[in-house]
């Protein structure tokens, strides 16, 4: 059973979970290269503010505007509008080369698009060569280099946090991490135990040195730790995960499924906790449960082939189309809808989206959702669509069938040129309700229609 990296850095970038204007107040400090103004400086603005405003020019707050770029990108940042953010970052750069905030957000989203790394690490050390007693950027230019095996670098950086602010927990942590990395679990393991001294609620720490002793094969202290997380986190999904291989070590296979299972109740889409599970399931004789977890790997594996398809092809409709269908069979039908929608919006001019998203409201039984779609897609067809114009008028037709519409439905049947049995029931359905009216040549003639198209309807009627 391997045991890959299962722990988890902190103090990565969560922008999102403070207010707009708790990072504006945050920022203020952040650009120029004092805090506070000089003697000289306060004396000349009194001596500018004895001016009258008639023979002033007019003064441009430099420190105002970057401070307010960056709290706007900030902002940005944590609605996931990068190229936004980027573009008022750059303002902020441009307005004051000494602003370090600027160059510390600049960095993390360069940081993130995992394409731009030298010019992330630029605006890191930037960042900390204008404020070199900062420890937020001590720590995060740390994880920068830690998550690209740069251990050297990472690890000065988070002594160099931890020297500024021996309260700063997560640098701890993280310095805690390099030394896993490393394989020198001991040291590792007092990095961690500095952490929840300091906070005995901090669970990551718990979690990360549960990690350390499973590692150094002390599996007692390693589940103590895990309990510890799991009980201050209960959905902590990395340390349910760890716990669980745990279990599998200790052949406790039966709690080791339960973790599992929790794990992907949080993370449905994580293919290692199926992976996972399946092998207690195997351990524990359930084959079936095991087989239902191989099926869903596979599910999931296609999911990945499919999301980079759409991703080399953005501008292809069709692409949308194959992951909505995908993961409308593995039951995801909010996404599913949602990248029905994006194939229509890639390719407003086409009828390709509405006809497939018609083909799934008619899969589940919302007949008229499938007809509203269907007769956009027939009223939009073009002569290169009329392949799709067919299809629609063809899952029009079925969806008339479903509400018991048998004259529209065999009109558009007619239309889409298809001669299948699901026409000949069209057929015997509507001869019975002409029956049932009175026109019996009608029905009569509606019955021959569906005896031509399906013979086994007569044969059928003999029998009965």
């Amino acid at each position: 059973m391997s045991s890959r990296s299962f722990f988890r850095t902190d103090g990565v970038r969560r922008l999102t979970s403070l207010s707009a204007a708790a990072l504006a107040a945050a920022l203020i400090s952040g650009c120029g290269g004092s805090d506070e103004p000089s003697a000289q400086s306060a004396a000349e603005t009194q001596a500018d503010s004895a001016v009258s405003s008639s023979q002033a020019e007019p003064v441009v707050d430099v420190a105002s505007q970057t401070e307010e770029l960056v709290s706007a990108a900030v902002v940005m940042i944590g609605e996931q509008k990068f190229g936004e953010s980027l573009q008022k970052l750059n303002e902020a750069i441009e307005l004051d080369r000494n602003c370090a905030e600027a160059y510390f957000q600049r960095a993390g989203i360069l940081a993130d698009a995992r394409k731009y790394d030298r010019q992330a690490l630029n605006d890191y050390s930037r960042a900390v060569e204008l404020q070199p007693n900062e420890t937020r950027y001590h720590n995060m230019r740390g994880l920068f280099l830690l998550t690209r095996q740069q251990y050297d670098g990472a690890e000065s950086d988070f002594t160099a946090a931890v020297q500024t602010d021996p309260k700063y927990v997560q640098a701890w942590n993280n310095r805690g991490l390099v030394k896993l990395a490393r394989g020198d679990y001991q040291s590792a393991i007092a990095d961690f135990d500095k952490a929840v001294e300091i906070d005995p609620n901090y669970a990551d720490g718990y979690n990360n040195r549960g990690f350390a002793w499973f590692q150094a094969a002390v599996d007692e202290k390693a589940l103590a730790d895990f309990n510890q997380t799991i009980k201050l986190k209960p959905d902590f999904v990395n340390a349910l995960n760890n716990r669980g291989m745990l279990y599998m070590k200790l052949k406790r296979f039966q709690p080791a499924a339960d973790d599992f299972s929790e794990a992907i109740r949080l993370d449905e889409a994580n293919i290692k906790h199926y992976q996972n599970r399946r092998m207690a399931y195997q351990q524990l004789g359930l084959a079936s449960q095991a087989d239902a977890d191989a099926e869903r790997i596979k599910w999931l594996v296609r999911l990945g082939q499919i999301n980079v398809a759409v991703s080399q092809n953005p501008d292809r409709p069709d692409a949308y189309i194959e992951r909505a269908n995908h993961l409308a069979a593995g039951g995801r039908h909010e996404i599913a809808l949602t990248n029905f929608e994006r194939a229509i919006d890639v390719a407003p001019e086409r009828s390709t989206g509405w006809v497939s998203r018609a083909k799934y409201w008619l899969g589940q039984g919302d007949a008229q959702k499938a007809i509203e779609d269907a007769t956009t897609a027939i009223d939009m067809s073009k002569s290169s669509d009329a392949e799709f114009s067919h299809q629609a008028f063809s899952i029009r037709g079925d969806a008339y069938f479903q509400l018991g519409k048998f004259d529209e439905a065999l009109a558009d049947y007619g239309r889409a040129k298809r001669i299948d049995p699901q026409v000949a029931q069209a057929y015997l359905k509507r001869a019975g309700l002409r029956n049932q009216r009175g026109d019996k040549a009608g029905a009569q003639t509606d019955y021959q229609q569906a005896v031509t198209l399906d013979p086994s309807i007569a044969n059928s009627a003999n029998q009965q």
